[in-house]
């Protein structure tokens, strides 16, 4: 049966407890399309969608524990490119439906498996810890960095600074070409008035005028630090290039140390869809770590012969099949280049095999987990675990604060 809530408090504590917490979706033209969740400030949700709309209604929606919940919004400001602060009206909760196709691996000729798996949580900790091998190439980038840019530094740690933590939620690279003249900056990039609030809060002298500063990402995911340069003079888009370069090299050495315990377990893939996945794990001490219900893990789908890509997704239900297990996961913000590869994928093996079931997908109801793990929705929540803290404690809070100097 359908409720809805139009209660402050309640609409409010339901987008505390899921929005962020749980793959987000926007509604526009009757479909429903990923939306990236920046923050829940004064009771205001901000988000970022390159979409276009007819009005200044949105509804956004999310699935738990087998019920969909539409939260409507009103457009209530925002930058013109993409970024928009929502006002909550009401919220809608219906039973969760499943939609669109997906590929049944045993109608196709496919070797496709999932390995690497790793869950988030580990990620972070396990650069939280010293490790000689890491502390190694750090130093080595930073010596070679420093010689081409003397006004640079490499941050990496296990807790974020806040610099990281905004450019996570933004999801954007920092490109200021004049920290003095907006017309410069790009849509593409960190907001401008965003960053000259960071720059008022920082450490960086003003003499400063342009910085570029490029997320350490594990394997496009996770952050883990990030490279900084900062300049007298503007910076250009070639040096930019340099720049995120260099991240990716930093990225890719680190997680060659083995630092990040990734299973050595491979899984046969049981069903793809664009939204999600399923797939059978043995009962191996990896899969008691990494796989827990709700957890965010990070894997590699290998789709065919050189094809792969990294997915993010959480799991939504654990299937015991008598000697293994059958993991069910919804894909979670996947990266743009991931999503087109797997499109392309998914394209070519629906024409070759038309005859598919119905899906495993993004609004994939929790009912197979079993009555045992349901919870009455009416009480919401509290109980999604995310361990991205997707808001970074910036709940009705600002989200600037003190930085480290640049030399630090």
């Amino acid at each position: 049966m359908d409720k809805e809530i139009k209660d402050p408090e309640g609409i409010l504590k339901v987008i505390t407890a899921l929005f962020g917490k749980l793959p987000a979706y926007i509604i526009n033209s009757e479909k429903e399309y990923p939306v990236k969740i920046i923050a829940l400030k004064n009771k205001a949700l901000i988000i970022n969608t390159n979409l276009k709309f007819p009005s200044r209604d949105r509804i956004l929606t999310v699935v738990h524990n087998g019920s969909k919940f539409l939260a409507h919004f009103i457009v209530a400001g925002g930058d013109g490119n993409g970024v928009e602060i929502l006002t909550p009206v009401k919220i809608q909760i219906t039973p969760a439906s499943r939609q669109s196709s997906r590929v049944d691996t045993s109608q196709i000729q496919s070797g496709m498996v999932v390995s690497n798996i790793i869950n988030v949580n580990d990620v972070s900790k396990a650069i939280g810890f010293d490790d000689k091998k890491v502390d190694a190439i750090l130093l080595a980038y930073r010596a070679k960095l420093t010689k081409a840019f003397p006004l640079s530094s490499i941050f990496f740690a296990g807790r974020m600074d806040n610099r990281l933590r905004l450019m996570h939620h933004y999801d954007k690279d920092i490109f200021i070409i004049d920290r003095k003249e907006k017309s410069s900056a790009s849509a593409d990039f960190f907001p401008f008035d965003e960053y000259l609030r960071i720059f008022d809060s920082s450490k960086i002298p003003d003499t400063y005028t342009s910085e570029i500063c490029v997320p350490i990402k594990y394997k496009g995911y996770v952050h883990l630090g990030y490279v900084q340069v900062l300049s007298e003079k503007p910076l250009d888009f070639e040096i930019y290039k340099q720049i995120q370069t260099f991240a990716n090299a930093v990225s890719r050495d680190i997680i060659s140390t083995g630092v990040f315990q990734e299973s050595r377990d491979v899984c046969q893939v049981m069903d793809l869809s664009m939204g999600g996945i399923s797939f059978i794990h043995a009962p191996s001490r990896s899969f008691s770590r990494s796989v827990t219900l709700n957890g965010t893990i990070l894997f590699d789908l290998n789709l065919e012969s050189g094809k792969r890509v990294t997915i993010r997704g959480i799991i939504k239900n654990i299937r015991n099949q008598e000697t293994n297990f059958r993991v069910g996961c919804q894909f979670y913000n996947l990266t743009e280049k991931d999503v087109e590869v797997l499109e392309a994928f998914l394209n070519v093996e629906k024409e070759e095999s038309p005859a598919v079931e119905t899906p495993m997908e993004a609004q994939e109801s929790n009912a197979d987990i079993g009555d045992e793990n349901k919870e009455d929705t009416s009480s919401v929540i509290g109980t999604v675990d995310e361990p991205d803290d997707p808001f970074g404690g910036a709940m009705d809070s600002e989200l600037t604060s003190e930085e480290p100097s640049p030399e630090s």
